[in-house]
């Protein structure tokens, strides 16, 4: 009977002492964070190329500073500001050396959306989650601009037009991890689309640039990221405890 008593004791010392260490986390609604990687843009598989010219990937950097509130332990509200590059590339497949054109645009965005996670069990750290919302973005570009593969100049690009401000939508599957001090970390892939044009382009090649045809680029992309959150809590010594 004594040493279940101890036991029963001894027990309720871990989980007190254990309670307490948690409390020391001090966690909050709010983390900060990054996210690196890259992303890839292409222009608009709508369009219907001339023979022996061709649409290519192009591969880009997105680089954010992030803040996260967590409206509820499964549930937070995102925003942040994003720096991008994206762009295109265009080859002439009859030209063997220095066939192709390539444009890379930086822009600033500014996105605003919502994480939803769910984790295997109610006392995981792990999750998986999905992430929905709009994005403002302004792009940093010329107006209008010429381009050549070469200086034989056998393809020829015209960029007129389109727009440098315009909304976007986003959504995305990552998976994840949450420490007991707040550090979250998520990797995984997003798509972003916008509804407008950025750029009308006309695509040239041929002896005096007889054969040309029109194309758009829109600026939507895939990115694949890594994100890193710090909970604000960590920052000062609280008595009010979020979880």
């Amino acid at each position: 009977m004594k040493n279940t008593i101890l036991f029963i004791a001894l027990l309720f010392i871990h989980l007190v002492s254990n309670g307490q260490s948690n409390n020391e986390n001090r966690l909050t609604p709010w983390h900060i964070g990054f996210k690196l990687g890259g992303n890839i843009s292409k222009l608009d598989t709508k369009d219907t190329f001339i023979s022996n010219i061709t649409p290519r990937n192009k591969m880009g950097i997105a680089i954010s500073g992030l803040a996260s509130y967590d409206l509820h332990r499964n549930v937070s509200l995102v925003t942040g500001l994003n720096l991008t590059t994206r762009g295109y590339r265009i080859a002439n497949d009859t030209v063997a050396i220095s066939n192709k054109i390539k444009q890379t645009y930086a822009s600033i965005q500014v996105p605003l959306g919502l994480s939803f996670r769910q984790y295997p069990s109610p006392h995981s750290s792990s999750f998986f989650s999905e992430e929905i919302g709009g994005v403002l973005n302004y792009s940093f570009r010329k107006n209008s601009e010429t381009l050549y593969n070469s200086d034989k100049q056998q393809l020829r690009v015209i960029e007129t037009g389109g727009n440098k401000f315009y909304p976007m939508v986003y959504g995305g599957l990552l998976m994840g991890r949450t420490s007991n001090k707040g550090i979250r970390t998520e990797y995984g892939v997003t798509y972003y689309h916008t509804f407008g044009t950025e750029l009308n382009l006309k695509v040239s090649s041929g002896e005096f640039f007889n054969k040309s045809f029109p194309i758009r680029y829109n600026g939507s992309n895939l990115q694949f990221t890594f994100r890193y959150y710090f909970n604000t809590g960590n920052f000062k010594k609280s008595s009010d405890y979020f979880y």
